[in-house]
């Protein structure tokens, strides 16, 4: 008996042929323009692209929203995929996490590359990354501490990435980072159990402007509960430059020198730690810093440097299994922080 194929079985094998060519990439384009190309009407490329979700070769997006295609190796494996990091700066290249992050993904088959534009090479303009993007079309992206509007444009754009730190909260795209604020809450508690009340927390632009971040919130909040009229001194308003430092840390210590300062990045607590030395001695073994991020060298101090701890190893984790479902045809959305811990509570120095 001679097997008779319909019109939508064509069309879908013929769908399947260009998507092995790599004609389509990414999502698929809707049914009026493959209509339109293919010659034959809408619902018969709505029975096609059915049949190719059946397949797994389409994944649903949801109702009004263009498919998205899973490309597969020969035997129905799942493909290996070439995934892109957008760096903040470029010093992040060596730190602990993108080194183990780079080896676990090729350990699992996949290859990660680490473009050469940064965030700050971009200006942290959604359009300056819109075209760096366009420029280098991963099939996957990991955007490392975005601000906001960089994060909304990938979402709107419905590109498969993953935020690792960066203002992510209420977007739909997956990511992970450390959950600071028990830290931040204890760290505060050992501070003014040790008499500290000139407290400042120095922290990047963007989680100023042009609202408060989570954290800054929450560090604002706290000193007013234990009393202090909180204002710029607590959660000054610097330029990211060493001129810029220079200038904060000079309107400090030339006026109300502070007893506690937070740093949200190392690089910033070795540079207050070498103003002190250089500038203020004496005020060296007055003033406790405490850095909010982790930096393998504080293991190494003596006495430990305060420091929020959390396992980047567990960061890790969640984004090579996120590509490995990625690889798969499921597009993961899902965000995941992971508790960070205060370490160096005996280095706080009682106010005198």
């Amino acid at each position: 008996m001679i097997k008779t194929t319909s019109m939508p079985e064509q069309v879908a094998a013929h769908l399947i042929e260009e998507i092995d060519q790599e004609r389509w990439t990414g999502l698929m384009p809707g049914r009026k323009r493959l209509a339109d190309e293919l010659g034959v009407n809408a619902r018969t490329v709505d029975r096609a692209l059915s049949i190719l979700e059946k397949k797994g070769h389409l994944q649903p997006q949801g109702a009004g929203k263009r498919r998205r295609i899973v490309k597969k190796t020969k035997g129905g494996a799942k493909a290996a995929l070439q995934v892109e990091m957008l760096l903040y700066e470029r010093d992040e290249a060596y730190n602990l996490y993108v080194l183990e992050l780079r080896r676990a993904l090729a350990d699992a088959g996949h290859r990660l590359n680490v473009v050469t534009k940064t965030l700050l090479d971009l200006k942290r303009d959604p359009q300056r990354v819109a075209r760096m993007v366009r420029a280098n079309p991963g099939k996957a992206w990991i955007v490392e501490s975005a601000p906001r509007p960089v994060l909304e444009w990938f979402a709107q754009e419905e590109i498969p990435t993953f935020a690792l730190f960066g203002t992510m909260t209420n977007l739909p795209i997956a990511g992970t980072g450390p959950d600071v604020l028990p830290a931040l809450r204890e760290s505060l508690k050992n501070l003014f159990d040790r008499g500290h009340r000139r407290i400042v927390l120095l922290t990047r632009e963007e989680r100023r402007k042009p609202g408060l971040g989570l954290v800054e919130q929450t560090f604002l909040e706290e000193l007013q509960t234990r009393g202090i009229e909180t204002g710029s001194y607590n959660l000054p308003d610097w330029e990211e430059t060493p001129a810029g430092l220079r200038r904060c840390l000079d309107s400090f210590f030339d006026v109300t020198p502070p007893t506690a300062i937070f740093m949200s990045h190392n690089a910033q607590l070795l540079a207050v730690e070498n103003y002190l030395a250089r500038h203020r001695g004496r005020d060296l073994r007055n003033v406790t810093l405490i850095s909010t991020d982790y930096h393998q060298h504080y293991e190494w101090c003596d006495p430990p440097i305060p420091h929020f701890r959390w396992k980047s190893e567990e960061a890790v984790r969640r984004v090579v299994k996120w590509v490995e479902e990625l690889a798969s045809g499921k597009v993961g959305r899902r965000q995941k922080l992971i508790r960070a811990r205060f370490v160096g509570a005996d280095a706080i120095q009682p106010v005198e």
